[in-house]
């Protein structure tokens, strides 16, 4: 019971934060909570593959491919650009504190620490990059094929 209440904490947080973004983005009124929701779900499926592997970066290419599914089906049923979702999604995602880490490792000139937290902060970026990408990819390839036949 002890650890449920700091995942919902980070929930919620997460929700709150995607919702703000999503305010600031200008998103449309009629999307706002599907994809505040859809930076909720992403954040749920990061935290628990990081509880069971223990690897941030794999966490976050699972919890990308969870946002970027989400994100084509919440954009069929809305009728709404599919990036409107996967980029508030991805915001719970963003390796802040590793970018925040690196940069203050390269300012205390501690060159060695930067270069692990740097390259770590950098796979975790391109795991989400990749995880979007390829649900994209494959969407477009799906609907492609539905149309050629």
């Amino acid at each position: 019971m002890a650890e449920v209440i700091p995942a919902l904490k980070g929930l919620a947080g997460s929700f709150g934060a995607c919702l703000c973004f999503a305010l600031l983005f200008h998103i449309p009124k009629r999307c706002l909570l599907s994809a505040s929701f859809t930076g909720m779900a992403g954040y749920g499926v990061y935290m628990a593959c990081l509880a069971l592997w223990h690897s941030a970066i794999g966490a976050n290419f699972i919890g990308a491919l969870a946002v970027a599914v989400l994100a084509e089906i919440l954009a069929r049923r809305q009728e709404a650009p599919a990036v409107i979702f996967s980029l508030m999604g991805i915001v719970p995602l963003v390796p802040g504190a590793g970018l925040y880490r690196t940069m203050l490792s390269l300012v205390l000139e501690d060159y060695p620490d930067a270069a692990s937290i740097g390259v770590e902060t950098m796979l975790v970026a391109a795991s989400i990059a990749l995880a979007v990408a390829t649900v994209t990819v494959l969407v477009s390839a799906v609907q492609r094929h539905k149309n050629a036949n």
